[in-house]
C-alpha cells in the first residue's frame, strides 16, 4: 500500500512489532520517525518533543492494541 504521509507509512511498517512490544501504550510519530511510546496519562511530554523536533509536521498519536485485542478483531 502506498502512503502519502510518512507518519502513517512508518506506523504501518512497524505495527506488528509495536503490538508485540508496546501493546496498551500509545505511539507518537513525527517527521516519519518514532518519537516514543507512552501511556495515555504521559502523552503530553512526547507530543511536545515531537512538535519541537518537527514543527512543520502534525504528530501522529495512536493507541497500540494489545495482541489479544487484535485476535478478538480477527
Amino acid at each position: 500500500m502506498r502512503y502519502h504521509n510518512p507518519n502513517d507509512e512508518f506506523l504501518s511498517r512497524h505495527l506488528s512489532e509495536f503490538v508485540k512490544e508496546h501493546g496498551g501504550e500509545w505511539v507518537i510519530i513525527a517527521g516519519g520517525e518514532l518519537i516514543g511510546f507512552a501511556y495515555k496519562e504521559n502523552l503530553t511530554k512526547l507530543i511536545k518533543k515531537a512538535r519541537k523536533l518537527h514543527p512543520a509536521d502534525t504528530p501522529l498519536v495512536s493507541p497500540i492494541p494489545k495482541e489479544e485485542e487484535i485476535e478478538c478483531i480477527l
